[in-house]
């Protein structure tokens, strides 16, 4: 746990530019393997719904403070809000350091999957199946999906991670709960039923998106390696069965599910 940030968390008092400036600051201290794609940070205020962006190509981080302030009516403690809009950010600009890198461990390879546009147009890897899509219908279909991005998975993940562990000494608090209900919905999202079985997210992302010979790669791989659980939930990989959605999940964000009213 970040003490430095955590008592700025408790101790400051409403959501302001120096608040966020200053959480920005301290997080830092701890990413110095990140300086080099994190240029910049900006603060803006308008009526735009996106709260935070990384842009890949500038390497800048911009939170909106009015988007965090008038957005998700959920959260009702905005500084909680704000570092987790941070966090977020921070974390795509990870995945772009992943993408440099080159590993060939699962994470780099689910990372390189959710970049394509930008490791594509940057010469870096090579995806043969884009030669079937017209690049607008493309541009359209990375939009309509983005909520099965593995990369985005991933950020959010991390983020709302962070954030439980910020605050895991709190136990039983308002923002505790919510940092850890919303962990879960971060593990969930794209985890969709057919009727016979959950439709994992990233090899869904991958046939949306017509990258066949990525889609056929991966499967495979997964099949060969038979990743564990924590592995396959993080990457947005096949999950067993309805018990490992429905309890293990809960099981490891720490939550109980409610019982069903008699």
């Amino acid at each position: 746990m970040n003490s430095e940030l955590y008592k700025l968390l408790m101790t400051y008092d409403g959501l302001d530019d120096e608040f966020i400036n200053r959480a920005f600051e301290i997080i830092m201290e701890d990413e110095e393997d990140l300086e080099d794609f994190i240029k910049d940070f900006d603060i803006v205020n308008d009526n735009e719904d996106a709260m935070g962006s990384y842009y890949f190509n500038d390497r800048r981080i911009v939170v909106n403070k009015d988007s965090i302030l008038t957005g998700r009516n959920d959260i009702r403690n905005k500084k909680l809000l704000a570092l987790k809009v941070l966090r977020h950010e921070i974390e795509h600009a990870r995945n772009l350091k992943t993408l440099y890198e080159g590993r060939d461990d699962i994470e780099s390879l689910i990372v390189r999957y959710g970049l394509e546009n930008y490791a594509r147009r940057n010469g870096l890897y090579p995806f043969t199946s884009f030669s079937q899509l017209d690049p607008f219908l493309a541009a359209f279909r990375r939009i309509e999906n983005y909520p099965l991005n593995p990369g985005d998975r991933i950020a959010n993940i991390r983020a709302w991670k962070y954030m439980v562990n910020l605050l895991k000494n709190q136990r039983k608090t308002e923002d505790l709960l919510t940092a850890r209900a919303n962990l879960y919905f971060a593990y969930t999202q794209g985890y969709n039923s057919n009727g016979w079985y959950l439709n994992p997210p990233t090899y869904e992302y991958l046939l949306n998106m017509r990258m066949m010979d990525e889609y056929r790669y991966l499967k495979k791989r997964v099949e060969e390696k038979q990743y564990v659980f924590g592995t396959r939930l993080q990457y947005g990989l096949p999950l067993i069965d309805g018990k490992e959605y429905d309890q293990k999940i809960l099981q490891k964000v720490k939550l109980q599910k409610r019982k069903q009213p008699k």
